[in-house]
């Protein structure tokens, strides 16, 4: 899957402005906005499947203190209808300290016209 050169970067500024999207709901402590940003069958790998059961995960991160995000895309791959993105991200605490950093890996898909997350992953980093 390859998108053409002009669509590229229209595409990757859809993928940023729904990545701050996710950001904000997360600041907001919306764990309902958040689970609405995945399809209905989405899951996050390796363990939580459909969109009911990734909301009560952010409600369960929102009511333990995890209210701020920070995401990096390094890569994307794909088309108008599915898109990978690869990236770095940080979590924070309500009183701004980073709990956990890592990596992530996103499939994204065109859902009545709006970007929605299909498959969700993440890596922490390592503790030295």
């Amino acid at each position: 899957m390859r998108s053409n050169q002009t669509d590229l970067p229209i595409l990757e500024k859809e993928i940023e402005l729904r990545l701050q999207e996710y950001e904000s709901h997360l600041k907001k402590g919306d764990s309902i906005a958040l689970g609405n940003m995945y399809m209905e069958d989405a899951e996050i790998i390796p363990s939580v499947v459909g969109k009911e059961n990734i909301t009560k995960v952010f409600g369960n991160m929102i009511r333990g203190g995890t209210t701020g995000s920070s995401f990096k895309t390094t890569k994307l791959w794909g088309n108008e209808q599915l898109f990978v993105e690869d990236g770095t991200e940080t979590w924070y605490h309500t009183n701004g300290t980073a709990v956990g950093s890592g990596r992530y890996l996103l499939v994204w898909k065109k859902d009545d016209g709006k970007w929605k997350i299909l498959r969700d992953t993440w890596f922490s980093d390592k503790k030295k």
